[in-house]
Parts: C-alpha cells; structure tokens; sequence
C-alpha cells in the first residue's frame, strides 16, 4: 500500500484512539505500516499518544539499553533541559539533540532514547521510538511526560 493509501485506510481507527486533531494521524499512520498486520490493531498501539497510560517505574530498567532507575534519572535530568532548549521542534532537531546529548553523556543512544521513550509513551512497546514519538507529541506534551517520568523515578 502507498503510504497514502495506507492513511486513508488506518485514519477511522487512528481516530478511535487518538481523538485530539493537534495530533497528526498522517505521522501516527507512517510508524504503524510497517509495525501493523491489522487495522483493527491500530487503537491498543496508539492511544498513548491521546493518553499517558498509568506505568510502573520498572519499564526504565532494561538491560540491552543498560538502564535501571539510577541512569534512568539522570538521562530524563539532562533529556528536560536540552529539549526544552531546541529553537524548533522537528524530527531532525529532536534526533540531533538526543544523539548529540547521548555523546555529551559518553552513553550509547539507547542508553538515553530507552527512558525518553518510556516515560513520553509509558509502554515498553511503541511504534516508533522515542524522537518520532516526542516529535508527534510536540513539545509540551513531551516535556510533561518527561517530567512526570523523573518524578516515578
């Protein structure tokens, strides 16, 4: 399918969870073609995007991206700031800034993309990681969550 087509298609159920029009359903619907096998699968896979879901702090420890509530803490403490001071709010300068952040930190990227990701979707399993996510969510949505994540930790 064309990724238009696949939009048309995928939008009815987008919306089923996504509910807010600031979130763009034709982003939403460019992670999910390649991550979806049913349309009907779309609003359990998404509806972080519409609402954080409650989460237990231990999604932050995983052991492949070498994170546990401790490097969790610090990567959100330095993910805040940095974030919060990008002039503008598109995927290349969200990717920049996380992996020129991960190298500041001498840490692997998944060191600090694994706690963006979870607290800005609260599940370890999105589709799209954590700078597409944050770029769909915009930038004071992705700042609370992030937030809100430090605070569990």
């Amino acid at each position: 399918m064309t990724p238009e087509a696949f939009h048309a298609a995928a939008e009815p159920y987008i919306r089923q969870a996504v509910k807010n029009p600031a979130l763009d359903t034709r982003q939403i619907a460019a992670l999910l073609q390649a991550r979806c096998e049913r349309l009907t699968e779309i609003p359990e896979k998404i509806g972080f995007f519409e609402t954080l879901p409650a989460y237990e702090k231990d999604l932050f420890t995983n052991k492949k991206s070498k994170t546990n509530d401790e490097v969790a803490k610090a990567m959100l403490e330095a993910a805040v700031p940095a974030l919060e001071a990008l002039p503008e709010w598109t995927q290349e300068s969200i990717h920049d800034c996380l992996t020129g952040l991960a190298e500041k930190l001498a840490v692997k990227n998944a060191t600090l993309m694994w706690p963006v990701r979870i607290a800005a979707a609260g599940r370890a399993v999105t589709p799209g990681g954590a700078v597409e996510i944050c770029r769909i969510l915009g930038r004071d949505e992705t700042l609370r969550r992030l937030r809100l994540g430090l605070e569990k930790l």
